[in-house]
């Protein structure tokens, strides 16, 4: 029990906000692990990269959730980059990884027995199932939709798998909620509770327009972190067809037990090993990354060595984006978490700095709560902009900052980074507010 405990630490404390008090770990562990999920797929269906994306993605924010999760889907070959799984079939690889994520949760292939606490399929797959909840979810490039379970159609996307990524992660909001309602006797705000943890039957979530670049050539830059939003962002880039890129990941930490329920490039056998050094050896043959195993104090992104134009910040602490902002990259990225919610921005000359949109510092004081789909957001949100960086594209200001709950996916909040005039980073940069 302990090793799961600390495996979930963060996880229980985010359940936490909305519970009375004095509610036991135990309790807690109980109800994730005893959510029984099963995840249904046909060759149809399962037979292109983005598809197989999206249950991928499904399975392992699920399992690191502490679900248990059952695969009902043939063993097709894996198509495309999948890290961190290894072989080259699709279960296979999943109940090959399933013994190397939380300690005493792994996969089991074929349907449950009894009835599933929620059952997802994937297109239009056909299969008898037994469930209390269905769903079935369905992508496009950059759009992923989850709706009633036959009301679906064959799977859309073939290779682009930024929707179906975003599909697979809505599947698994979708059953946490199915765990947590077992909980609902001990809610704070019974009302507030139902409101948050409603079940979605029908959402369409844009990840970026639909007429967005599909960026494949990333060029140099810098990933400051190895923690979980960057893991999630490049978790993202490491699946696009051909990606090509030369980057430097600065983390100066090891990854650890309490990192399992959130990082989805991290097995716990690399447990101790550097954070960095764990993402550099994952990425596919053309996605080089060098590690560096510091701690980012300002400066660095010049002086270690090769300058890179576009830095990626997924860094709770604030004045440590002020510092990468005050270096000027040519672009800049940072992605987020507070407790429910994800949030990313971009940031280039003569928009909104890192400073005007978080302007005052909060240290935190404790390790701070999340869960594996709200970093998981925050990391997708943030590769989609860089991609589209990457692709040339001029930005729509009115989406430079994005803020959701996935927990809410029905209600996603965009809007441009104001200038301030008492910004110093703008004042020094010679940028007026207007």
């Amino acid at each position: 029990m302990k090793s799961i405990r600390t495996a979930l630490d963060r996880t229980l404390r985010l359940m936490r906000d909305d519970l009375t008090g004095g509610v036991e770990d135990s309790t807690l562990i109980s109800t994730l692990t005893g959510a029984k999920v099963v995840l249904i797929g046909d060759a149809r269906n399962l037979s292109s990269h983005a598809a197989q994306c999206a249950y991928i993605t499904a399975a392992l924010l699920m399992a690191r959730s502490g679900h248990a999760v059952y695969l009902a889907a043939p063993d097709v070959p894996l198509l495309g980059q999948q890290p961190p799984l290894t072989g080259n079939r699709l279960v296979g690889a999943l109940m090959g990884i399933g013994n190397d994520l939380l300690p005493g949760i792994g996969f089991c292939a074929g349907m449950p027995p009894g009835d599933a606490g929620l059952a997802v399929i994937f297109g239009d797959s056909l299969s008898r199932y037994r469930a209390h909840r269905a769903i079935g979810v369905n992508a496009g490039a950059w759009r992923a939709h989850l709706g009633p379970a036959r009301q679906t159609e064959r799977w859309a996307e073939n290779d682009w798998p930024c929707g179906a990524l975003a599909a697979g992660a809505l599947a698994s909001v979708e059953a946490f909620k199915v765990a947590i309602h077992g909980l609902r006797r001990l809610a704070k705000d019974t009302p507030l509770f139902d409101s948050l943890f409603a079940f979605t039957d029908r959402v369409s979530v844009e990840v970026a327009p639909f007429d967005s670049p599909r960026a494949t050539e990333l060029g140099r830059f810098d990933c400051v972190s190895g923690g979980a939003i960057i893991n999630s962002a490049l978790y993202v880039l490491s699946r696009l067809p051909g990606v090509n890129g030369r980057g430097r990941v600065i983390e100066p930490e090891a990854a650890d037990l309490s990192n399992l329920n959130r990082y989805p490039l991290l097995r716990r056998s690399a447990s101790g090993q550097g954070k960095a050094q764990i993402l550099k050896s994952l990425m596919p043959p053309r996605l080089e990354l060098r590690a560096v195993p510091r701690r980012y104090e300002g400066g660095q992104i010049v002086g270690l060595g090769e300058f890179a134009p576009s830095v990626l910040v997924g860094v709770d602490d604030i004045p440590t984006r002020w510092r990468v902002q005050q270096e000027s990259p040519s672009w800049l990225g940072i992605g987020a978490t507070t407790h429910w919610a994800a949030m990313a921005s971009y940031h280039e000359r003569g928009l909104g700095c890192a400073c005007c949109l978080h302007p005052r510092d909060d240290p935190a004081t404790v390790p701070i709560p999340t869960i594996a789909f709200v970093s998981f957001f925050a990391g997708l949100k943030l590769a989609s902009y860089f991609v589209r960086a990457c692709g040339g594209e001029r930005f729509r200001t009115a989406e430079q900052y994005t803020y959701l709950s996935p927990l809410r996916p029905e209600h996603i909040w965009r809007s441009p980074v104001a200038v301030r005039p008492d910004c110093p980073l703008c004042q020094n940069a010679g940028i007026r507010a207007e």
